[in-house]
């Protein structure tokens, strides 16, 4: 098959890595695909096995199968002569959501049961599946922890984005210092050119790392010096941080925002009932107390996430456009 993908940009965020991904699986199985952005720029932290266009060039392309996750560029999406034109929804609420799913013209594809569910509620219609995924080669469990000693708690540390819910995960990290926990917080974030360093005036009060910029080689070791992974996130699709955490084989702590998939409450995670610092920091005390508990959580979320690998998506998307293309 000739499968296209349609993106603003290849930089770190916004889902790209879910394109060059499932590009580099495809390609694997002997399939062609592109991604077509303004430049047709090469992303400079992810290898990516495919081929890229520049966004004019997608009328004149030869697909079968064309993905595209951004409203502002569904006119591409349209130009396509593809036989299967699918919007891949990646977050609820999108611009223009409504007009998009009712308009007929595009097969709706999901990346999360979470998102699944409001599709179907919302819209009355059934979804492509598309949830998943994480790849292994890159996020995999780097070593023995320590079974005890101070405890490190790990999140994504984009303080300027409210819905990503870092300053609960400070807030209760702060309140376990002050019990006199043995506790440290990491955090980790990447920015772009012309992005202001989230480090700069960030001062948690408590012994802390900050990671910023690692390259890929480097993410499985960030996990593995963390005794667990909390996500306090709202209206996520698929939690990529939390399913990169599992594959490392940390224990989650998190909302049921984009991690429904694999983060099964008492088996690979401790599931808190909404966001807030004191749901967490009762969960991270428990981990804290018992690390034991903490190790079983870890094994358990490693195995649930190696279900949604992006091999094992690619092979059910693989199915699903072959079916399209034969309609």
């Amino acid at each position: 098959m000739r499968i296209g993908a349609i993106l603003p940009h290849l930089l770190v965020f916004g889902g790209v890595r879910r394109y060059i991904e499932l590009g580099n699986a495809f390609v694997s199985r002997g399939h062609s695909f592109t991604i077509y952005t303004p430049r047709a720029e090469h992303p400079q932290w992810l290898r990516f096995d495919g081929t890229l266009r520049t966004l004019d060039e997608i009328a004149g392309g030869r697909l079968d199968v064309v993905l595209c996750g951004s409203p502002e560029h569904l006119a591409r999406l349209d130009d396509s002569a593809a036989r299967a034109k699918i919007f891949y929804l990646q977050i609820e609420n999108v611009a223009h959501e409504a007009e998009i799913v009712r308009s007929g013209r595009y097969r709706i594809m999901v990346n999360s049961t979470g998102l699944r569910r409001w599709v179907m509620r919302r819209y009355g219609i059934e979804p492509l599946d598309g949830i998943g995924g994480v790849n292994p080669g890159i996020f995999h469990p780097a070593g023995e922890r320590e079974s005890g000693g101070v405890f490190r708690v790990l999140c994504y540390g984009r303080l300027s984005r409210p819905r990503k819910g870092t300053r609960f995960v400070v807030q209760a990290v702060q309140s376990m210092r002050r019990r006199g926990c043995e506790i440290e917080l990491h955090l980790f974030d990447t920015v772009n050119p012309g992005d202001t360093d989230p480090r700069i005036g960030f001062d948690p009060g408590v012994p802390s790392r900050y990671y910023l910029n690692l390259p890929q080689s480097r993410m499985a070791a960030m996990y593995g010096a963390a005794d667990v992974f909390v996500s306090a996130e709202h209206r996520a699709g698929w939690n990529n941080t939390a399913a990169e955490a599992a594959a490392c084989g940390l224990p989650l702590v998190c909302t049921r925002s984009g991690t429904e998939d694999f983060a099964e409450d008492g088996t690979g995670a401790l599931v808190v009932p909404y966001r807030g610092a004191l749901p967490i920091r009762r969960r991270l005390i428990a981990l804290y107390r018992d690390r034991e508990l903490a190790a079983c959580l870890g094994a358990g979320a490693y195995r649930r996430i190696m279900r949604f690998t992006w091999d094992a998506l690619c092979a059910r998307m693989e199915r699903t456009f072959q079916d399209i293309i034969r309609e």
